[in-house]
């Protein structure tokens, strides 16, 4: 999985240098306000700091799904969905905890800068809940909730009127909802993630 994402990376970032030099043929139809947007894409998802999630995971290659509805020719606001499956590295740290996965759901905004037709960098932030499914090395399952928030850009490049590609990065914290004792709450309290992402944009007038 990782290495189809480093692909995908690759050829997402060089499209738009190998079609600069091609005759610009397709007519785009302006951004207007009440278009929506759709888009698909994978992350490279790493923990950072010194809390659980750092210490006791890997996080594997994850999913992103967005649909945002532009309320002018640059604001708009939408949903997300993002999964992330983790390998549990160190077990002994995560009390009989054998595999678990990361389920975000959000409201998000955003806002574009337009470079030319085809080329947006857009500046996005959201909030919303997270969930922490487990399973157990004794076969029960078990879930832990937190409250998301996340920012980041991203660099889109418009192919034609419906289709588009994008890479972007994004910061975001798990802000946890678990109960601990007081002297673990800088490891369980909360978790952090730097991601790498690269994906298709749909687009509708």
């Amino acid at each position: 999985m990782r290495s189809i994402f480093k692909i995908l990376m690759a050829a997402i970032l060089m499209f738009p240098v190998l079609s600069y030099s091609q005759k610009d043929s397709t007519k785009l139809s302006p951004h207007h306000f009440n278009r929506i947007q759709l888009s698909l894409g994978l992350s490279y998802d790493m923990a950072l700091g010194d809390g659980f999630l750092n210490d006791a995971y890997d996080l594997q290659v994850g999913s992103d799904l967005t649909a945002d509805f532009y309320l002018d020719s640059h604001w708009y606001i939408g949903s997300r969905f993002k999964m992330i499956n983790t390998e549990v590295i160190k077990p002994e740290k995560t009390e009989g905890i054998s595999a678990t996965s990361i389920f975000s759901f959000g409201l998000q905004g955003g806002y574009a800068f337009k470079f030319n037709d085809r080329l947006y960098l857009d500046l996005i932030g959201g909030i919303g809940p997270t969930t922490y499914n487990h399973d157990s090395k004794f076969g029960t399952k078990f879930r832990d909730s937190a409250t998301t928030l996340w920012v980041g850009p991203k660099m889109s490049y418009r192919i034609n009127n419906f289709f588009g590609i994008y890479g972007g990065l994004e910061f975001r914290n798990d802000f946890m909802n678990t109960s601990v004792p007081a002297e673990l709450e800088n490891y369980y309290g909360d978790a952090s993630i730097f991601s790498l992402s690269a994906g298709m944009r749909f687009i509708t007038h």
